[in-house]
């Protein structure tokens, strides 16, 4: 058996209330002898209120919306696309110890292979859930739950933490259209061309304790997870802020690429030049998912080095293709490296001529 912290919160939450206590989950499961719970694997299961505009942790919000949101914005630990949040939508946070807390999970399996016990509580539930591959899990082929990772190297031990955030599409969709966002058109539909739905829609009517019992148990059917209930309360919050000062300051202070279409998303990157055509500064921004380490080592090879198409490309393989560093969400890495290489050639630009910014 493997054992787990089961959170579930009592009422319905503030959706950046839930955020801040879903980022914070890795620190109630660690299989290290000096945590408070010596449990590999937690779960946090909330119903939200409210209304927000959810952003991956790599998106460029002024990309994303361009002030086309209505409704309080805010960014979520994982990386991936923009989801809607609030009344009707359920949240749900995995965290592990080891990405092969529950079972043994290759490179590039993340979601794969850690999906798996809210399929099996999805079906014990009524529904017919499956996970097709992307960032999301679907009723029949119909998409119905958003799914996303996070993982990092713990700072003490080298250990491999993952963090899973997942949206229900209970009541009301949690899929944001084309329409709302300020992408360029799609050359490939967005959700493999799929009308959400919604748990509801599915048939699925029970009352909600009874649901996440159901989805706790999928982890239990799937992984052997032996639960200990927590006190959600007992949860730190994380820090939890809207994404604006940040994404300003890099919207100006930096030369954007086009944004690129990729598998679920679009990517794009930005940099800044030093007075010697050096890179002073570099971000690379959109819907994918990728380790922590990804972004440390691109700045760490990539700063004070001249843009070239050898430097850059040298820089991705360095970050995105190291072992154990994951990245999903995109097909090629040229797609970074191409990025990147056009960020260079606009910031180029505006060293030459500082109008053109």
């Amino acid at each position: 058996m493997v054992p787990g912290q089961l959170f579930l919160e009592p009422e319905d939450i503030a959706v950046h209330s839930a955020l801040s206590r879903g980022a914070a989950l890795l620190g109630a499961c660690s299989d290290l002898p000096h945590a408070p719970q010596a449990a590999p694997v937690a779960l946090y299961l909330a119903a939200l209120s409210g209304e927000a505009l959810v952003l991956g942790r790599h998106q460029l919000s002024s990309q994303v919306l361009a002030g086309r949101s209505g409704v309080p914005v805010c960014r979520r630990a994982t990386g991936g696309t923009a989801v809607r949040a609030g009344s009707g939508v359920l949240y749900a946070a995995l965290a592990l110890a080891d990405r092969s807390s529950l079972m043994s999970c290759p490179p590039g399996r993340l979601l794969n292979r850690n999906v798996r016990g809210m399929l099996t509580g999805l079906r014990l539930a009524g529904a017919k859930a499956n996970y097709f591959g992307r960032d999301f899990l679907s009723f029949g082929a119909q998409p119905a739950v958003y799914a996303g990772w996070d993982a990092l190297e713990h700072p003490s031990a080298g250990t491999g933490t993952v963090l899973l955030e997942f949206f229900f599409s209970h009541t009301r969709s949690c899929f944001v259209s084309d329409a709302e966002l300020s992408y360029p058109a799609r050359q490939e539909p967005a959700l493999r061309g799929q009308a959400p739905m919604t748990l509801q829609e599915a048939g699925v009517d029970m009352p909600l304790p009874q649901l996440f019992e159901q989805l706790a148990q999928g982890h239990a059917k799937s992984y052997g997870v032996d639960w200990q209930t927590g006190n959600a309360a007992s949860i730190t919050p994380h820090p939890n802020e809207p994404p604006s000062a940040d994404d300003v300051a890099d919207a100006r202070r930096l030369s954007w690429s086009t944004p690129r279409e990729e598998a679920i998303g679009f990517v794009s990157a930005g940099l800044a030049l030093d007075g010697a055509g050096k890179v002073a500064a570099i971000r690379v921004a959109g819907d994918f998912f990728a380790h922590r380490g990804c972004m440390a080592t691109l700045e760490r090879v990539l700063l004070g080095v001249s843009p070239t198409t050898e430097h850059v490309g040298h820089a991705v393989d360095a970050a995105f293709a190291h072992a154990g560093y994951d990245s999903e969400g995109i097909r090629s890495l040229r797609t970074f490296q191409d990025a990147i290489i056009d960020a260079a050639a606009a910031a180029a630009s505006v060293l030459s001529d500082p109008t053109e910014r």
